[in-house]
């Protein structure tokens, strides 16, 4: 019998799904798009993805035991599913890649500018690789381990409690904004990665009735990292510097003075990697199920091949910022739509399946 996920360990894979390289960009979004005060955007935004998150937990009560594909194919013929299956496997390829691009565009500026960006994305990918062959526990402990070795970098917000000012704050709030919608898509697809859990359900210690909670909580670590880093940014820097400066919290880091480290951005955007890997690998997780679901005969590791292989292809020539960004915004919107949309798809489908069970009873 394998080894299941223990709720302790699935609240912390949670978030390491969830936090990704937006943060370092995420009160530069909320400046721009929501105006003065925007770090309040991430409260009302978390609480959206809090009902997305409850919407999912009914798919659990309801589900008899069942996995997310014996309850669709209760209703719906697997080969009829099968292209399906493969579309979301295509975009739960491509987001993560284009996910991991993003992050290899910064590190090239920050430390390996004479580096081919090409090389610094083929490594990450083989270091994805490598961990999504895994099976799902073994990812799962060294996404623990990878908590550890990065949650410290939060406290770093300490330092520049001295330095800040709720006089900077403003008494306005959400003035000056300019693009209210594709700032809520933006931030919203900063909390994604809770609807993997969909996919988790075999693999989770059911012996543990509220072992849900664990997910919750999961989701509350981010929105209190998200909405700590976000509150001290904007006490820190005027409006106008938060939406000129590209990557705030970077700027954040490299105030912070330790003899014995000169660049000490470059040293916690590197660990950061960890998190980058664990979302890029989870979600290639999710993917290879989906179309080893469809096609049974590729075995489970060559899927990973493939999946990587077409979505590297597809990614190969946007390697450039200004081209990342429409990508990340439309692939985002795709995601958005799948985990708010498959557990409702899942309740009505278990919906009509209870109704088909009482008249069959009758």
């Amino acid at each position: 019998m394998s080894e299941k996920i223990a709720p302790f360990h699935l609240a912390i894979l949670i978030y390491m799904i969830q936090s990704g390289v937006t943060l370092y960009k995420l009160p530069r979004m909320l400046a721009v798009n929501f105006g003065t005060n925007g770090w309040v955007m991430i409260l009302i935004i978390s609480l959206i993805a809090g009902f997305n998150i409850f919407l999912v937990s009914l798919v659990n009560r309801f589900r008899r035991g069942e996995n997310v594909f014996e309850i669709m194919e209760g209703l719906v013929p697997q080969k009829v599913l099968a292209p399906f299956y493969v579309i979301l496997a295509l975009i739960w390829s491509i987001l993560p890649l284009l996910v991991g691009k993003d992050y290899m565009l910064i590190t090239q500026v920050l430390a390996f500018q004479n580096t081919s960006l090409l090389l610094l994305y083929s490594l990450f990918l083989l270091l994805a690789l490598y961990l999504v062959v895994k099976d799902i526990y073994t990812i799962t402990k060294t996404t623990t381990v990878f908590f550890f070795l990065t949650i410290w970098m939060t406290f770093m917000l300490i330092y520049h409690i001295p330095y800040s000012s709720f006089m900077r704050l403003t008494p306005f709030i959400f003035k000056g904004g300019n693009n209210p919608l594709q700032g809520m898509i933006e931030v919203y697809t900063a909390f994604l990665g809770f609807e993997i859990v969909l996919f988790l359900f075999p693999y989770i210690d059911q012996t543990k009735p509220k072992w849900f909670r664990s997910v919750y909580i999961g989701h509350v670590i981010t929105t209190v990292v998200y909405g700590l880093t976000c509150f001290v940014s904007f006490m820190y820097f005027s409006f106008d510097q938060l939406k000129l400066t590209s990557f705030p919290v970077l700027n954040l880091i490299a105030y912070i003075e330790i003899e014995l480290i000169e660049r000490i951005e470059s040293l916690v955007f590197n660990l950061f990697l960890m998190k980058i890997l664990i979302t890029v690998v989870m979600y290639l997780w999710a993917a290879k199920l989906l179309l080893n679901r469809a096609i049974p005969a590729i075995n489970e590791k060559w899927c990973v091949f493939i999946l990587i292989f077409v979505a590297y292809l597809i990614t190969l020539k946007v390697d450039v910022a200004y081209e990342l960004a429409p990508w990340l915004l439309i692939f985002g919107l795709a995601a958005a739509g799948i985990a708010l949309g498959l557990p409702v798809l899942l309740l009505v489908t278990l919906w009509i399946r209870s109704i088909r069970r009482k008249r069959h009873a009758e």
